[in-house]
């Protein structure tokens, strides 16, 4: 053999190993972590009756979506008449007392949540939470 065909077959040796070693390092390092960024929708706050029958009470609140998909700021601002008028059934439907129980606020929220994703056709993933603040029952 002469010197030119050793020269090219340590140079196709020594490729084929770099890469081998390339390879086994990307196939073997931990995934990135995906960072999740939340935003989030308020609405105008809002005054609504509540279903207690023996008095007039009434809440002030403002509702506030957190989301994960910044696509979905045109669907909330295209449904906003339709989410805002839900959210007020759901109010309406519901009493002081089912509020005052305990975690009664967060199964508003719940309830409330889910009306979005329901109506939105979304899920948990993209509709992250519900906050109510301000929140005042008068009456």
């Amino acid at each position: 053999m002469n010197k030119k065909m050793i020269i090219i077959i340590a140079a196709v040796a020594l490729v084929v190993i770099v890469g081998a070693g390339v390879a086994v390092f990307m196939m073997t390092r931990p995934p990135e972590e995906v960072v999740l960024a939340y935003h989030e929708y308020t609405f105008d706050e809002e005054y609504s009756n509540l279903a207690d029958e023996a008095s007039k009470k009434i809440v002030k609140y403002q509702v506030t979506i957190e989301y994960t998909d910044v696509t979905m700021l045109a669907v909330f601002d295209q449904n906003r008449t339709k989410i805002r008028n839900n959210i007020d059934e759901i109010m309406r439907a519901t009493s002081s007392e089912d509020i005052e129980k305990t975690n009664g606020k967060e199964r508003l929220r719940d309830r409330i949540k889910l009306m979005i994703i329901e109506e939105l056709e979304s899920d948990e993933e993209i509709i992250t939470n519900i906050y109510l603040q301000p929140f005042v029952i008068q009456g």
